[in-house]
């Protein structure tokens, strides 16, 4: 996992801001800390000038870091190699399920490695198109998006997509010029099971990215599974068990990671 020492696993990691590693971090690279980092490396963790942390930088690095000038900034003392990433890079669509519940799947989700979020608007959830997705809870998605990322050891921290409806995401993703292995999980017993077809796959073209859909309460519906299928989706099913909008893609994202694991 964490080289060059095993103990290094041990230190605390943080995520840094856009704004702390532009122009991108090097070696000896000295870092203006927060407010809020100050805080919570001082006064919650009680560490002390010349403690050592690890520092995220967002884009997939980790840097061994030391406190220094009075707990004011960091001072970056070496690279760091972390292998806990999956092979592939994964996205996870899901259409909102209903309350906070997607504040689990985002939990949830990046702790199995997924790379990107894209909440959606569908047929079946509550919250339609057009209706206000506020600043404030985007940003509360992304908070524990990042959180989950540092308790999980991940080196990237997946990015939370604005809310958009099923058929714009399916159009922009037609303009992709990526190879992309796409799922969408049905509950029809014709379909084959993730797995399975995973498996027929074998990754044999190196898609470089997966994609894998989940509806919210109810499922989709037969012309939001005739969209994606239209636009390249293969119909999935994930077992002979019909899962909550929360668990679906904890299962689908367990499935994905255990074939690129083994």
């Amino acid at each position: 996992m964490l080289t060059p020492k095993i103990k290094r696993r041990k230190l605390q990691r943080v995520t840094l801001q856009s704004s702390q590693v532009s122009p991108a971090l090097q070696i000896n690279n000295t870092i203006a800390l927060t407010t809020e980092q100050r805080h919570y490396l001082s006064n919650v963790l009680r560490l002390e000038e010349g403690a050592e942390f690890i520092a995220l930088d967002r884009q997939g690095g980790w840097w061994l870091t030391q406190l220094v000038n009075g707990l004011d900034n960091a001072k970056i003392i070496d690279r760091l190699e972390n292998n806990s990433e999956l092979a592939a890079q994964i996205t996870l669509a899901i259409a909102m399920p209903k309350g906070s519940n997607l504040e689990s799947v985002i939990r949830q989700s990046t702790e199995l490695g997924v790379r990107q979020i894209v909440p959606l608007f569908s047929d079946r959830t509550i919250l339609k198109s057009g209706m206000e997705i506020g600043k404030q809870k985007r940003d509360r998605w992304q908070r524990i998006a990042e959180e989950a990322a540092e308790l999980s050891m991940r080196t990237h921290i997946p990015a939370i997509d604005q809310p958009q409806t099923l058929s714009a995401w399916l159009n922009n993703l037609a303009q992709s010029p990526v190879a992309l292995l796409k799922y969408i999980c049905v509950t029809s017993p014709e379909a084959p099971h993730l797995l399975t077809s995973l498996q027929a796959s074998s990754l044999s073209e190196n898609y470089a990215q997966i994609i894998v859909a989940t509806g919210c309460e109810g499922g989709w519906t037969t012309r939001e599974e005739a969209m994606a299928i239209a636009q390249g989706f293969i119909p999935v099913s994930l077992g002979d068990r019909v899962f909550s909008a929360v668990t679906a893609p904890v299962v689908a994202l367990s499935i994905i990671g255990a074939f690129l694991e083994t």
